[in-house]
């Protein structure tokens, strides 16, 4: 079901309450099993640690200062006791040529072929970042509420709930994310299209999403304006966020 893959992904924003707004882009993600990061030495697009088209600094993930997959077992050997010999898959978008916002990465946790454990990474423009634990008890509808903890734009209050829905096939992934409370609404998603990983299907996707990374921030600024315009409410952050971690 999950393997190495390099992903076109169609992400889309849609705020439904206290005002209508939509927007939506592509950009490139990739999968791969940390536990077997080995395998991508050979690829002459993607590079782990170092400068490529395409890369991945894995010191921007999890506890910065811990090898990233021990840091993973780690809190869950601790929070859930338990003590397995777990596959972790990362979904995440590589930087393309040095550059990257990613406000949201995600970690399957696999035992078996089974998802045991989902971990979101969200990150916001200030540079914090949350990392949401979530045990997973049934693999054909993955779907579940976290409570928000972390600020990440200032046009959504701090006390909201989650909702997910994953759907994980093989060729195709989707995942929808609300956030709502009352008379506040936000519908997100990702639509993955899965190919294997390998430098003919890197350069393809180069060459389809070009400066996709350096486009996210464009856009996320021209939104921010449209949205101002008209006259959400803003909430300011109040106070600096270290990077924290929760767990349901």
């Amino acid at each position: 079901m999950l393997g190495n893959y390099v992903c076109d992904n169609k992400v889309f924003h849609s705020r439904i309450k206290p005002f209508k707004n939509y927007f939506s882009y592509n950009i490139c993600s990739v999968i791969f099993d940390l536990k077997k990061i080995n395998k991508l030495k050979n690829l002459k697009f993607l590079s782990i640690n170092k400068f490529n088209i395409f890369s991945i600094n894995l010191g921007d993930y999890g506890n910065y200062d811990q090898k990233l997959y021990e840091f993973l077992i780690k809190m869950i050997n601790k929070k859930y006791k338990k003590n397995k010999d777990y596959n972790i898959y990362l979904l995440t978008s590589p930087k393309f040529l040095g550059y990257i916002f990613n406000p949201i990465s995600i970690y399957f946790v696999v035992y078996k072929k089974k998802i045991e454990f989902v971990i979101y990474e969200v990150r916001n423009t200030h540079g914090e970042k949350h990392m949401y634990f979530k045990k997973i008890r049934n693999n054909k509808n993955i779907t579940h509420y976290i409570n928000k903890k972390l600020y990440v734009s200032p046009f959504l209050k701090m006390d909201l709930k989650y909702f997910f829905k994953l759907n994980i096939h093989k060729k195709k992934i989707k995942i929808l994310i609300d956030a709502y409370k009352n008379n506040e609404i936000l519908k997100t998603g990702m639509f993955l299209k899965n190919y294997h990983l390998n430098d003919k299907n890197l350069l393809n996707i180069a060459l389809k999403r070009l400066f996709y990374a350096q486009k996210i921030i464009i856009l996320i600024h021209y939104q921010a304006i449209k949205i101002l315009l008209k006259k959400a409410k803003f909430n300011f952050k109040k106070r600096i966020a270290t990077n924290t971690n929760s767990f349901s």
